[in-house]
């Protein structure tokens, strides 16, 4: 071992902090951390758009290589893991996994590698076939140890990609659950009250989120229902999503907010929590909804949402895509008051289920093995 002759030295490798679920979960596992046997050190490509480095505990070391782009990373990092000396790496993305794993052949000492797979994208017809084959050599051959977040995604790497199942082990995302639960109580002034019920919305303004249908769905729910919908996100998508607001008559009712650092406080006031992804590794937001209490209702995507809300005993699922389905969900919750409370106890009872001690134990014993060599 490294530093002080009893911990495991963990070096932990993003291109960058930016504002995705991924990042969000790398910071977790690091501050969670136990800091008497583990010793974390971030390192980045870049800092630029580094939204959750306030979030990182005081006492992690983190590197910025200045490699804004991935492919200027390979030999600054290369460098710094020989400068660093660690007793192993992480990392998670496919596009970090893939580097990391590239620079691993490189290093003239056997440093055990642990890959986080995160999204069920990976197995689509999208994916060219040379980049398939990379991501099936390098996990196969130089990944010591692969994490997916979900049974799913674990399903997809072994069908779709030919990764051994014994090297994969599925741990799904630590959620700071008593973390979010302060920060939801910090005071948000939404103001006009005469809009009704709110409805909310998290993530990115891209395709792969599904937002059409949310407005869609939404716009027939403002038939029966006073409500307005809270999108929280930023994204390529924006301007389009509020063109279609405005042909469907209910600009006045959709609020486009941006990202927020604290989403919480906005989860913990909303009278429902929406997410009609075409497709999620995991599903991050779902459980920091019913973190705060908050109601939920999720697309049965491939492949976290049905894992977390299992057969809607947590929350409610509907088809991806059917905005008539989504509408009639939504109605009925809002305007059913018991129904709305059953499902705040029963998620808030199962957000529990991923708090990030409890998640962050698993990985502590996953590092441990991978360095002693029992993976």
């Amino acid at each position: 071992m490294s530093v002080m002759g009893s911990k495991t030295k963990v070096l932990f490798f993003l291109v960058s902090l930016g504002g995705g679920g991924a990042e969000r979960t790398c910071v977790n596992i690091i501050n969670n951390l136990d800091r008497s046997k583990f010793e974390p050190v971030l390192v980045l490509g870049t800092a630029d758009d580094a939204r959750y480095i306030d979030l990182l505990c005081d006492d992690v070391k983190v590197i910025v290589l200045g490699a804004p782009r991935l492919r200027y990373v390979f030999m600054k990092l290369l460098r710094c893991i020989r400068k660093e000396q660690p007793d192993l790496l992480f990392t998670t993305m496919t596009h970090n996994n893939v580097m990391l794993l590239v620079v691993k052949m490189f290093l003239p000492e056997k440093i055990p590698i642990v890959v986080r797979e995160a999204n069920h994208w990976l197995g689509s017809n999208q994916i060219p076939t040379l980049a398939k084959w990379v991501v099936k050599f390098a996990y196969n051959h130089l990944a010591d140890s692969i994490i997916a977040l979900s049974k799913g995604v674990k399903r997809d790497l072994v069908e779709k990609f030919g990764i051994r199942d014994s090297k994969i082990t599925v741990i799904y995302n630590p959620v700071e659950v008593k973390t979010i639960q302060q920060l939801a109580c910090e005071p948000l002034q939404l103001d006009d009250h005469s809009q009704g019920k709110t409805v909310l919305a998290v993530g990115r303004l891209v395709e792969s989120k599904d937002y059409v249908t949310l407005l869609r769905a939404f716009a027939l729910v403002t038939q029966h229902v006073r409500a307005r919908l809270v999108v929280l996100g930023e994204g390529q998508l924006e301007q389009q999503l509020k063109q279609l607001c405005s042909k469907l008559g209910i600009e006045d009712r959709v609020w486009f907010l941006g990202f927020k650092h604290n989403p919480y406080k906005y989860m913990r006031n909303a009278d429902l929590f929406v997410l009609t992804s075409q497709f999620e590794g995991f599903g991050h937001v779902i459980v920091e909804a019913m973190a705060v209490g908050t109601p939920v209702i999720a697309t049965d995507c491939k492949s976290g949402p049905g894992e977390i809300i299992e057969d809607n005993k947590y929350g409610l699922l509907v088809p991806v895509g059917d905005h008539r389905a989504l509408a009639e969900r939504i109605i009925s919750v809002l305007e059913n008051e018991d129904l709305r409370n059953g499902l705040k106890l029963a998620g808030s009872k199962r957000a529990l289920d991923f708090d990030a001690i409890r998640i962050t134990m698993l990985y502590e014993e996953l590092f441990l093995d991978a360095v002693n060599g029992c993976v």
